[in-house]
């Protein structure tokens, strides 16, 4: 193969690859619904390929420093005091200040089973931006399941944290979550916005209060 065919052949997978990092940031901004905009939270959800529950994204302003409300979202042992429905949060490993696992069950109403749900979460800011990313993915545990609890079956969620000056802080969150066992898919659709949306709540009020 001479130079020019290989430089050509490096220029396509160049061009390939960011034409496909490009469409995938494009992606994650079209085809949203918004549904519901209160207290200055705006609530949107859409339809996936990847799954037959809705994906949400809410978006709102809090008035905080990026150190007060990062040390919420990085200390697993707080989330039970802010995640909507969270009845216990622990860490259970922490690799380095970007990246640990932790485990939380969660208070389903009955006649459903209560859930619990092992996450591996990633996190970093940007140094250029100073916003601050993080993204968090359902991980296998590392010892026997707890049988008391259904275990979540799909989950994937992220943060994008943005400093605007003045103390405050635009929140992107976007979260895809299936609760698993038998509930139906139109009801878990049905109210699928009422846990995220009273999580962010409950966040603002508390990383305010700080």
């Amino acid at each position: 193969m001479t130079l020019t065919n290989k430089l050509n052949r490096i220029f396509i997978i160049l061009f390939c690859f960011c034409s496909t990092f490009v469409k995938a940031q494009e992606d994650e901004y079209i085809n949203w619904e918004l549904v519901n905009s209160e207290d200055e939270i705006e609530v949107y959800t859409r339809t996936t390929a990847s799954s037959s529950v809705k994906q949400i994204r809410i978006v709102c302003l809090v008035k905080s420093s990026m150190e007060t409300i990062t040390n919420f979202m990085l200390k697993a042992s707080l989330y039970s005091s802010w995640v909507y429905k969270c009845d216990s949060s622990r860490l259970i490993k922490k690799v380095n200040n970007n990246e640990f696992s932790y485990y939380i069950t969660l208070d389903f109403p009955f006649p459903f089973d209560d859930r619990d749900l092992y996450v591996k979460s990633t996190n970093f800011i940007d140094p250029t931006t100073g916003i601050y990313y993080a993204r968090s993915l359902k991980g296998e545990p590392e010892s026997t399941q707890n049988d008391e609890y259904v275990h979540i079956s799909e989950f994937e969620s992220s943060w994008k944290i943005s400093p605007l000056g003045n103390g405050n802080l635009q929140i992107e969150y976007k979260v895809l979550s299936n609760p698993g066992g038998e509930i139906p898919t139109w009801l878990v659709n049905l109210s699928i916005t009422k846990g995220p949306t009273e999580t962010m709540k409950q966040l603002i009020k508390m990383v305010e209060k700080e």
